[in-house]
């Protein structure tokens, strides 16, 4: 049987972590919390963070002491027995598979910023984008990994620069501060509402778990990337959104579908808002990309287990990929 090939590095999941965590819900969250709790939401980034950096931990834990592919799966499994590791992988892949989609959708979206499509170019863009990523991972783990590389440094570079532009603003124009006030214009009463929200944003690190048989040196590597991974993201998180509820009130905020484009071109014109919708593009096509190399990597996993088809533990021989795996899951979305 030909095995999988160990090429993912510590930068390489660590990135994975960070790419399937910041996908669109940076690009949407903070209209929602908007109208809910205003400017008080910066707070509840922080407090959303760490109840995820808390979970987070748990999972590096797990890989600490259980380095094998399919992560939730293979620690339910070995915790309990495979009767709950099925529930947990089946679970979790009916969930992955169906999120595949969702980015595609959302990518057409915003690239609609730039140039209409009817529906059956729509259509086209979509299964392009799905298929697109999804010859990549046959190709290879280490093409995979260097695609996610390239798309995670791409879509973090407008939140550094959206970041950089309002703390400038900041300093020439002081008045922007005063969109903090009034920090709650509703209340508190929406705080559970809007910590859920905000926490699905953070879901996603579980990616870097799943290609185990894939990683150097796994029980040491999977655990630090998910640790430096959520901490970058945490970083993030809560810088972007110190910037959004300082530059724009919650009133305009709560009206948008697309806060960070407003910002963008509040700060900086059409140029701003364009560099945000460009974000966007990179942003989903990043997760999609993480979610697609680790999703095949849970089937492959209970497939080895019998708890999936045999066809999905196949891997080519060539590219040392599922390419079964990769290529019905890519069907499907």
């Amino acid at each position: 049987m030909v095995a999988l090939k160990r090429e993912l590095s510590l930068f390489d999941l660590t990135n994975i972590v960070v790419g399937a965590v910041i996908g669109s819900d940076i690009y949407v969250a903070s209209a929602l919390t908007a109208s809910l709790v205003g400017p008080f939401s910066v707070v509840l980034w922080v407090v959303a963070g760490v109840m995820a950096m808390v979970l987070a931990l748990i999972f590096a834990y797990s890989a600490y002491y259980v380095p094998k592919v399919g992560g939730p799966f293979a620690y339910v499994s070995e915790a309990f027995n495979d009767f709950y590791g099925f529930l947990a992988g089946w679970s979790m892949w009916i969930a992955e598979v169906i999120s595949l989609p969702v980015f595609a959708i959302t990518f057409t979206n915003y690239l609609q910023y730039f140039v209409m499509l009817n529906v059956p170019e729509q259509l086209g863009v979509r299964a392009a984008f799905l298929f697109g990523l999804t010859a990549v991972n046959v190709g290879g783990v280490r093409a995979a990994s260097r695609l996610n590389d390239a798309l995670t440094f791409i879509k973090l570079s407008p939140l550094i620069f959206l970041i950089v532009a309002g703390v400038g603003s900041f300093a020439v124009s002081p008045s922007f501060v005063s969109n903090y006030a009034p920090l709650a214009p509703n209340g508190f009463g929406n705080i559970g509402t809007s910590i859920v929200l905000i926490f699905w944003a953070y879901v996603g690190f579980e990616m870097g778990t799943l290609p185990a048989d894939e990683v150097k040196d796994p029980s040491k590597t999977i655990s630090r990337a998910i640790i430096v991974g959520m901490a970058v993201v945490s970083l993030f998180y809560v810088s972007t959104n110190f910037i959004i509820f300082g530059v724009v009130n919650s009133a305009e905020l709560s009206q948008t579908a697309v806060p960070l484009v407003l910002v963008g071109a509040t700060l900086l014109g059409l140029f701003g808002g364009a560099i945000m919708s460009v974000g966007a593009l990179f942003s989903v096509s990043g997760s999609d990309e993480s979610g697609t190399l680790g999703t095949a990597r849970l089937s492959y996993a209970l497939s080895i287990d019998g708890l999936f088809p045999k066809a999905f533990a196949r891997v080519h021989k060539k590219y040392g990929t599922p390419y079964i795996a990769l290529i019905i899951q890519g069907i499907i979305a």
